[in-house]
């Protein structure tokens, strides 16, 4: 019995001892996330933060929430933001989702495609037409998208119609599925031009997100140096893929030069309507492939470059990844 006993009381203790730390454990990570949420911090690293965050105890209501390159305000309560662009150090990409509660949700913090490991030479070679990988996020276009282009954004040397043919067409080569692997248009839903305005993108030349205005802008502006664009996309929760509400788009015409035609001449100028070809299927719910091994597809991380047209036009992928969506 006296044995027993001892063992009875060892076990208590080796429990106290467990609880006693996980209970300091606990205690420095409540700790370091009140750092990381200190009401002097406009911006917050989304590395210091937990997945779900109890906004009563941690508020981040009206604050950047910053991820690698790029960052996003907290958005209104039954909303998600989704921050994309792509550098050629890898892709960068932060959702931050507020359901209507307490908590805060961040997803894909720490995860840009740019840190995997590089992919065996013989994964490099795939054409557009033989490479069927895509990357579908939880989110989806329903029915329609209205939206617009900041005029006065454009370059000087872009006439201005020539530069909204080109991000319209860009958008069309998604919604129609355009591709040169004879698949055919799956996709139910389309974007509709509305026409010029005054406003600007809701997106901050350090490439992160501000509050939604509730109107989806195309404009030109500042970017940090290797981001050709930069994508926001406003979501409103719901079971099933989110639905799409608003998205922004800026390219980035202060360290890149920019043309709507191709030709001969061209020297060091990007095509408008192969860059919105891509951002657009971050609109209709796409996410991007990792450069590496697939990035003959439009969707990969990486433009292919100045003076081509190769990404107006979908990869098998990305046209496979649509249809399944729709």
């Amino acid at each position: 019995m006296k044995r027993v006993a001892s063992i009875v009381a060892a076990l208590a203790l080796a429990c106290t001892a467990v609880g006693m730390f996980a209970g300091s454990l606990l205690a420095q990570a409540d700790e370091a996330v009140y750092e990381a949420c200190s009401r002097y911090k406009q911006e917050i690293r989304a590395g210091a933060l937990p997945e779900v965050l109890d906004e009563e105890r941690c508020p981040v209501a009206g604050r950047v929430i910053v991820d690698g390159g790029v960052g996003a305000v907290v958005p209104e309560p039954g909303m998600a933001v989704t921050a994309e662009a792509a550098s050629a150090g890898g892709g960068q990409h932060l959702v931050v989702s507020n359901p209507r509660g307490d908590k805060i949700l961040l997803d894909d913090v720490g995860r840009e495609t740019g840190s995997e490991a590089p992919p065996k030479l013989e994964t490099r070679a795939l054409s557009p037409c033989q490479d069927s990988f895509y990357y579908s996020r939880d989110v989806k276009l329903y029915n329609y998208s209205r939206w617009y282009v900041n005029g006065r954004s454009i370059p000087s040397n872009l006439s201005k119609s020539g530069a909204v043919g080109a991000m319209g067409r860009g958008g069309v080569n998604v919604s129609n599925v355009r591709d040169v692997c004879g698949i055919e248009d799956g996709v139910r839903g389309r974007l509709i031009y509305e026409g010029g305005t005054n406003r600007s993108v809701d997106i901050r030349s350090n490439a992160s997100c501000t509050s939604n205005d509730r109107k989806s802008v195309v404009g030109f502006g500042d970017l940090p140096y290797g981001y050709t664009a930069f994508n926001c996309l406003w979501s409103w929760i719901q079971d099933g893929p989110d639905r799409v509400a608003h998205t922004d788009i800026r390219l980035n015409k202060y360290d890149y030069s920019w043309t709507t035609r191709v030709t001969g001449s061209c020297r060091g100028r990007y095509d408008v309507e192969s860059s919105m070809t891509h951002e657009r299927g971050h609109t209709f719910g796409l996410g991007e492939a990792p450069e590496g091994s697939h990035g003959n597809l439009t969707m990969s991380e990486d433009s292919n470059g100045p003076c081509q047209t190769s990404e107006r036009s979908l990869g098998r992928g990305d046209a496979i990844g649509l249809n399944r969506k729709y």
